[in-house]
């Protein structure tokens, strides 16, 4: 087992030394903020490691099985609602090679260990703190580690699960914005009066006897019994044995590119009973080759998994994901933020998830297939100008149906001035968007695969680029915002958002010009970027 491990272990470690060279700040900037990220959990473990020494050991018992409780809910859930799995195999370029799936599977559990290392590293922590703790066992503390491989089983089950029901066409989309809308739990809990009143039945709920935490907890802390390790045992197993029933069924999975032609024709033929006249109007209105650009670019993305569940995430799970704090602390300055602004901060966040597949890479989805947009004879500018049409035809749609919903559920007013900052910030960023999109798709070229919803797919400099853009978007709408507060009218606010459309209007018009020039001569470079086979191990 350990010949191929290495094996695939040094192969992907040749492949990322490769793509080394080709990016220097991205990654430079990303490690920095991976360790700052990193870095406030550290301080947590060392916290806990200070803590724990001095603490009784009734409050061990008490707090300790919520605390692995919270672990194991961050372990299992936090991946799902924002969909990073952490480094996972690329079973369709290893099959073709003589390695057992057994030994396949042990490797899939090792790389859970990406999935959620700040737990990691606070369990860490806490096994230091308990191993200073005077009044434990010296061996006790370290049964801890027995809560490593019941997560790590059961995380890989989950994934494995998740995404056998993103491969049904029809029950993708919804499959996805059910679990991306788990992560409103938490804010319901943290600012309603549900939370309070639920605490008393989870501390309860965490000390229950047959569950794994609660045996881990008593087992770390000598009041373990042989009932508390045949549970745990029971526990393990039974997460093996789903972890290993998903795993076949993922060695057993068709080719990928028949479920993705199966997909297609499926697509298809709704298609064509629905959208005729309209592509036909299309047509018309703009004519060739614009309107059958559209009209290919339109279908495109509809058939698209990823881009349907994101465009699901932009519409439903935005006003999902604010609605707790609008309706749950209105009296507090962040809440009262929002609750004044709901209209706005949910049309924006929704555009802000559109923006990576949408706009800041508009070749991503077609990949290799971008190099007919070079022998055709239809002008590039063309293509471009379609790609950026639909891209505001479903900002439109994301703004209209955001609008409608929140109307119709009366989490929002309908003053003309939350109608009127919607609509400028919305046109404002989404313009400057469209300008640094159409560098963005040029200069960072890069492939995105359609079946791929669970999956994050952008670089370090991707991410970075991305980071900057958010940040933009705060710039802008914090200017509007500012001139209203500063003259305390409406008209400020407005005055602020025409002069910033006026500036994004002469942006985009150089930058459209720029990124053609470049294209134009970089058209090799930018095919093979988007030609890119993936690694035998990839970012989820």
């Amino acid at each position: 087992m350990w010949t191929q491990v290495l094996t695939i272990a040094w192969a992907q470690l040749r492949i990322t030394r490769n793509h080394l060279p080709r990016t220097r700040a991205g990654p430079i900037v990303a490690t920095i903020l991976a360790l700052l990220w990193y870095g406030l959990y550290v301080g947590g473990a060392i916290a806990l490691a200070s803590v724990l020494p001095s603490r009784s050991l009734a409050e061990l018992r008490l707090f300790l099985p919520a605390g692995l409780l919270a672990v194991f809910a961050f372990w299992q859930i936090i991946p799902l609602f924002t969909l990073s799995g952490g480094w996972s195999l690329q079973l369709n370029k290893l099959q073709i090679y003589p390695v057992p799936d057994r030994s396949l599977f042990s490797l899939e559990v090792f790389l859970r260990l990406t999935t959620a290392p700040e737990m990691i590293i606070l369990l860490c922590g806490a096994l230091i703190g308990l191993l200073k703790n005077p009044a434990l066992a010296v061996f006790s503390p370290f049964c801890l580690l027995l809560f490593l491989p019941f997560n790590l089983l059961l995380s890989l089950g989950i994934r494995e699960l998740i995404m056998h029901s993103f491969a049904r066409s029809r029950f993708r989309e919804l499959f996805a914005i059910l679990l991306v809308s788990i992560s409103i739990v938490p804010q319901i809990l943290v600012r309603t009066e549900w939370g309070q009143r639920s605490t008393p039945y989870l501390l309860r709920f965490a000390r229950y006897r047959p569950m794994p935490w609660s045996n881990v907890a008593r087992l770390s802390l000598s009041r373990g019994s042989l009932f508390d390790v045949g549970c745990l045992l029971a526990w393990t197993a039974l997460a093996c044995w789903f972890a290993w029933r998903q795993f076949e069924k993922t060695l057993r999975q068709d080719d990928a590119f028949q479920s993705a032609a199966r997909s297609a024709s499926v697509s298809e033929a709704g298609g064509r009973r629905v959208g005729v006249r309209f592509f036909e109007l299309l047509t018309r209105v703009f004519g060739d080759p614009l309107g059958a650009l559209i009209e290919k670019e339109l279908r495109s993305l509809l058939r698209t998994p990823r881009f349907r569940v994101i465009l699901g995430m932009a519409t439903f799970f935005s006003i999902l994901l604010f609605m707790p704090l609008s309706l749950g602390n209105s009296h507090s300055a962040h809440g009262g933020f929002i609750h004044n602004n709901f209209l706005p901060v949910v049309t924006l966040y929704g555009l802000l998830l559109l923006s990576d597949s949408l706009l800041l890479n508009m070749f991503g989805f077609d990949r290799a297939a971008t190099q007919v947009y070079f022998v055709t004879p239809v002008n590039l500018g063309s293509v471009v100008t379609a790609k950026n049409i639909v891209a505001i035809f479903f900002i439109s749609i994301q703004c209209a149906v955001v609008l409608a919903l929140s109307l119709g559920i009366r989490i929002a007013g309908a003053k003309t001035s939350d109608l009127t900052m919607t609509i400028g910030a919305t046109a404002v960023v989404s313009l400057f968007y469209l300008a640094i999109g159409n560098l963005m798709s040029v200069y960072l070229a890069r492939p995105i695969d359609p079946m791929q919803t669970f999956k994050k797919q952008a670089g370090g400099k991707a991410q970075l680029w991305f980071f900057g853009c958010s940040l933009g978007m705060f710039v802008l709408v914090g200017f509007a915002y500012l001139a209203r507060w500063a003259f305390q009218t409406d008209w400020a606010l407005v005055g602020v958002l025409l002069l910033e459309f006026a500036v994004g209007l002469i942006a985009y018009r150089i930058a459209t010009q720029s990124a053609l020039e470049y294209a134009s001569t970089h058209r090799e470079d930018i095919i093979d970027k988007l030609s890119k086979n993936l690694s035998p191990i990839g970012s989820s």
